[in-house]
């Protein structure tokens, strides 16, 4: 076969990552250009996942989360799965816990969040981007508590972490992007849990 006959080889993706939470803090080892840029998709955000060291953890949440314009960077990766498995490792999640929405390889999955999946992919064609990558972890709380997510049973909880678990879960949540405004954010900042004008309350 001739140079002119052989089969073009595909061009390489254009990969933007969703982010809402810390990994817009600290996206480190993701392998990205650029920095984070406001615009992404709105997607209803609330901190409603308990982490492994207690704290309240920013998930997707279709039923007790806040609308949140999200924002996006992207990848260094050219390749979706290098894409995905770079944000895997970051998250230190599983494949099904990674949202994916490409135009070119006509690839779209979220596992735990269909209902999310039109917006994003509507973001995508407006973009400049081949495909859109995001953590599509899912709310734990009634698993770990017994009982749904709400505002007073979330400061109860928080409540009865041991000081060194409480002080981490008020840093994770001060430090969250202040885009990331979230009904239980507003809740514990008027009772006092949160940095107000600078300053912690005590506990």
């Amino acid at each position: 076969m001739s140079d002119t006959e052989k089969t073009p080889q595909a061009q390489p993706l254009r990969i933007a990552i969703l982010g809402w939470g810390s990994l817009i803090g600290k996206p480190e080892p993701l392998k990205i250009v650029r920095g984070w840029q406001m615009g992404g998709p709105s997607l209803r955000i609330e901190f409603s996942r308990i982490s492994a060291d207690g704290r309240l953890t920013l998930v997707i949440d279709q039923k007790y989360g806040s609308d949140v314009v999200t924002q996006y960077i992207e990848s260094a990766h050219n390749e979706l799965e290098d894409a995905v498995c770079d944000l895997m490792i970051r998250e230190g999640a599983g494949r099904n816990d990674v949202g994916v929405c490409s135009r070119r390889a006509a690839e779209i999955r979220s596992c735990n969040h269909p209902e999310v999946i039109p917006p994003i992919c509507d973001w995508l064609l407006t973009s400049e981007f081949d495909a859109v990558i995001w953590t599509d972890l899912e709310s734990n709380y009634r698993k770990k508590r017994s009982r749904d997510f709400a505002l007073d049973d979330a400061l109860n909880y928080r409540n009865s972490l041991p000081p060194v678990c409480k002080a981490e879960a008020r840093r994770y949540i001060n430090t969250a992007p202040e885009e990331t405004q979230t009904k239980l954010r507003q809740f514990l900042r008027e009772k006092g849990f949160l940095t107000i004008e600078g300053h912690e309350h005590s506990d």
